[in-house]
């Protein structure tokens, strides 16, 4: 059990980064409505009349959701070490979300680039928590 508040895992957040992660929790609620709610008026030719569609839409909603969760327990924890965390789990599946769409699409694509995009930023936040957010002893994170 963790009973010092001087280990990695509770240094305070920075405030840019928690902005950022505010930002990425309504930005998660918002593209989880998108999929989840209104798929058809985002994404031009989605019909959502199959199960497969459905299934598709509401488990990447469901998905963002968890991320979502997730980065309000690190900001509600103001753990720095778990908000790290998280961005690291995020740039990992940004970026296997892009492959999947460079091989389905067989080049970028819109989509594409906005995940490098939003990958690129989070590792920047990711390595700015790192190296100063006061994260000691970043074993915790990686």
């Amino acid at each position: 059990m963790i009973t010092s508040t001087n280990t990695a895992l509770f240094q305070p957040i920075p405030m840019r980064a928690k902005a950022f992660g505010w930002i990425l929790v309504l930005a998660g609620c918002f593209f989880a409505w998108v999929y989840m709610a209104a798929p058809g008026g985002f994404f031009p030719g989605v019909t959502v009349e199959s199960f497969s569609e459905r299934f598709g839409l509401y488990s990447t909603g469901v998905r963002i959701l968890g991320s979502v969760l997730g980065i309000v327990i690190a900001l509600t924890l103001n753990s720095t070490a778990l908000l790290a965390l998280m961005l690291a789990t995020r740039i990992f599946i940004e970026l296997g979300d892009v492959l999947v769409g460079l091989l389905l699409n067989g080049g970028p694509d819109a989509n594409t680039v906005t995940l490098v995009a939003l990958a690129s930023v989070e590792l920047y936040m990711l390595v700015f928590l790192c190296y100063k957010g006061n994260v000691k002893g970043i074993a915790v994170v990686w």
